[in-house]
């Protein structure tokens, strides 16, 4: 049986490995232990794992800034896909974010993953009718910046 349950320090590397193999083409900036580090820096009650007898199969990410809710990196191991641990990451992601008074949840499927966004849509998610847009921010710079006077 699998038990959708929160993410704990203990859970990093099998994480990192789930989301290597799923997202294996993703830039350096989703490194996944930097992903893991930045959520639990921010928000770390929406982040959870799928744990089958003590062993990680599953994760997913979420977000809620007041206004919608997001889902990010929903990943599970390939020996475990295809039995409904996805399905039941996505539910209680959704689950804790209406219970948190979300009442839109959006994701992102990046063009051409048809199996991914059949999975979605067998869910009942649906396309918007909208275009994502993007800025990527460079790092914050580490010289010392010179006081304006």
């Amino acid at each position: 049986m699998v038990l959708v349950r929160p993410f704990v320090l203990e859970d990093e590397a099998a994480v990192a490995a789930i989301w290597e193999e799923a997202f294996p083409a993703d830039p350096p900036r989703n490194a996944p232990r930097g992903l893991i580090e930045r959520k639990l820096a921010r928000d770390s009650e929406l982040f959870w794992v799928a744990d089958e007898g003590g062993r990680v199969v599953g994760a997913v990410v979420a977000g809620y800034d007041g206004v919608r809710g997001w889902l990010y990196h929903l990943a599970v191991a390939s020996s475990h896909r295809r039995r409904g641990i996805g399905a039941a990451l996505v539910e209680h992601a959704v689950d804790t974010l209406r219970s948190l008074g979300c009442v839109k949840v959006n994701l992102q499927v990046r063009r051409g993953n048809d199996s991914v966004r059949g999975f979605y849509e067998a869910l009942g998610w649906v396309e918007d009718p909208v275009m994502s847009m993007g800025l990527l921010l460079e790092p914050p710079d580490a010289s010392p910046r010179v006081p304006v006077t």
